[in-house]
């Protein structure tokens, strides 16, 4: 690629400067004022939708917590110095056919 230099850069914004303008630029304003009312209605809707998430949020963790069968898991004691620590490295890292 070909740096420009000052005085082409100033020739090449001349040319620029020159050409017509495209006919596309006039209707650029309606696409502009379209596209920030979609905006906007984007920006209402927001807030309502993210109700409307975190409500189903809830109500399928709620569902989800209700419907899991079988009974909980209870925790048993654990003491380090007990001979046969499950958590022990040299049973962690046992491979055990």
């Amino acid at each position: 690629m070909r740096r420009l230099s000052v005085p082409d850069l100033d020739q090449a914004l001349h040319r620029l400067g020159a050409l017509p303008v495209p006919s596309k630029l006039a209707a650029i304003d309606d696409a502009v004022f379209v596209g920030l009312a979609q905006s906007r209605r984007e920006a209402v809707a927001a807030p309502r939708l993210l109700g409307f998430a975190a409500a189903l949020a809830l109500v399928l963790g709620v569902a989800g917590g209700g419907l899991v069968g079988g009974e909980p898991a209870v925790a048993q004691p654990m003491s380090p110095f007990v001979p046969n620590n499950p958590l022990a490295p040299s049973t962690l890292l046992a491979v055990h056919p």
